[in-house]
């Protein structure tokens, strides 16, 4: 079945980068999620909003910034293994997080003399009680996705590393409640496509069930169904759509048959590395559907990869466009079963418009 959808890179069902484990019994009161991507991690400059909170409580002239390093909540976020890593002083990572600190001295009359705490490597005056502020800003790409702000003090001495992860535990428990690192949050966040909405996809296909629906953890790759056979496990039919990418001043067959190329250049260099040969069967060509009350014009391309002594896998993959989306069937076995299974399918398939994400993105291309 591995080798069957390898054959299918568009098929692979991604779904969204939160993804929820059963929790163990542990200390922590976090429940346990892994983010399945890298996060870039940067300090940055507070905002106004929490600059103006920080002078608001603090009896000193001005407020610390950088009152806890960047460094100190790398380390710490590293260990926590929220994410497949953390990278620091890099961009090579869709999710970034945006970290500012401050700290200020708060009156507080029941402290008596002087309280040192490590964090600041200093000694508070008497009566007062550091208050540490951080901001964390989640970003997409380069677009802000989420901010949220804390306050945290403490009366007590702590080691940074223990004050830095208490911070970071808080803000944590919070985007999980807002399922910031979900890919429905995202496209959201983004203004990309209401696919949970808009999109309506038959419930069955032939003999196929629909089994799953889950978002790309990308908008700009949508949205994949997945369809199985209730007596054969490798039959599958998984149903792709998401927003046109290229120019739509470029003829939609241009753009429809650079698709299936596409697809078969990914397909070729996945089977060449698992050591099977990829066979292609029927070339890119024109396919259409008729139904009562459309036509539905899109291409079609088929291909087998072979194994000796293995059974060969098959791939039949088609695209047409509906409004600004791309939709993209992909099944795996030949054309002589899967056209009458398409032809079936196509006519109620109904797609969201046009999403502001991809409005705005068309806006500044044809403005350049």
């Amino acid at each position: 079945m591995n080798k069957v959808c390898s054959l299918l890179p568009l098929v692979l069902i991604t779904g969204c980068q939160q993804v929820p484990e059963k929790p163990a019994p542990a200390p922590s009161f976090l429940p346990k999620y892994h983010v399945a991507a890298p996060v870039a991690l940067f300090s940055t400059w507070p905002g106004d909003t929490m600059s103006a909170r920080c002078q608001q409580v603090n009896t000193t002239d001005s407020c610390m910034e950088d009152a806890i390093a960047g460094n100190e909540f790398a380390a710490i976020l590293k260990e926590k293994n929220w994410f497949d890593d953390v990278l620091t002083e890099s961009d090579a990572a869709d999710y970034e997080i945006l970290i500012a600190s401050l700290s200020a001295q708060v009156a507080d009359n029941d402290s008596d003399g002087v309280s040192i705490h490590s964090a600041t490597a200093g000694l508070w005056p008497a009566n007062t009680t550091p208050h540490y502020f951080t901001e964390f800003t989640v970003q997409w790409r380069g677009v802000e996705i989420d901010s949220q702000r804390f306050e945290t003090y403490s009366k007590t001495e702590k080691p940074v590393i223990e004050l830095a992860s208490e911070i970071l535990d808080t803000w944590w428990l919070a985007s999980l409640r807002k399922s910031v690192f979900s890919a429905e949050y995202l496209f959201t966040a983004l203004g990309a496509s209401d696919y949970n909405a808009e999109l309506v996809l038959p419930q069955s296909i032939g003999e196929f069930i629909l089994q799953d629906t889950q978002h790309y953890p990308d908008p700009f790759k949508g949205i994949i169904s997945r369809y199985s056979h209730p007596e054969f496990d490798d039959a599958l039919i998984d149903i792709t759509v998401g927003p046109v990418l290229m120019n739509l001043s470029m003829p939609e067959s241009q753009r429809l048959q650079a698709a299936l190329e596409e697809n078969l250049k990914e397909a070729t260099q996945m089977s060449a590395a698992q050591g099977l040969t990829l066979i292609t069967d029927s070339p890119v060509s024109a396919f259409t559907v008729n139904s009562a009350s459309q036509r539905f014009n899109g291409y079609r391309m088929a291909v087998h990869a072979e194994n000796e002594p293995g059974e060969p896998l098959f791939a039949t993959t088609y695209v047409f466009e509906m409004k600004d989306k791309l939709v993209t069937l992909s099944t795996t076995f030949p054309p002589r079963i899967a056209d009458n299974l398409v032809s079936a399918a196509l006519p109620v398939i109904e797609v969201p418009g046009e999403s502001a994400l991809m409005k705005t993105i068309r806006g500044m291309s044809s403005a350049q």
